[in-house]
């Protein structure tokens, strides 16, 4: 049997990639939500990784889940 540990503050801290990229773990994947609704509802917690392209941090994506993350702004 596995034993299952929570996350320390480095991996907490750590970027994922916004869209879902064959054996990447994203933030798509682990808020089940599209990288179009992450951008409408949750803007403010999108970093920057590269020109071209955008993530967010473990920590906020698991808040997500958790319902504990705060909307930019409310979607219709």
């Amino acid at each position: 049997m596995s034993s299952i540990r929570p996350p320390i503050w480095l991996e907490l801290e750590s970027a994922l990639p916004l869209v879902a990229e064959p054996g990447v773990t994203s933030a798509e994947t682990i808020t089940s939500l599209s990288a179009d609704t992450l951008r409408r509802a949750y803007s403010d917690l999108i970093i920057q990784l590269s020109p071209r392209r955008q993530g967010m941090r473990l920590k906020d994506c698991l808040a997500i889940v958790a319902g504990t993350a705060t909307k930019t702004k409310a979607i219709a």
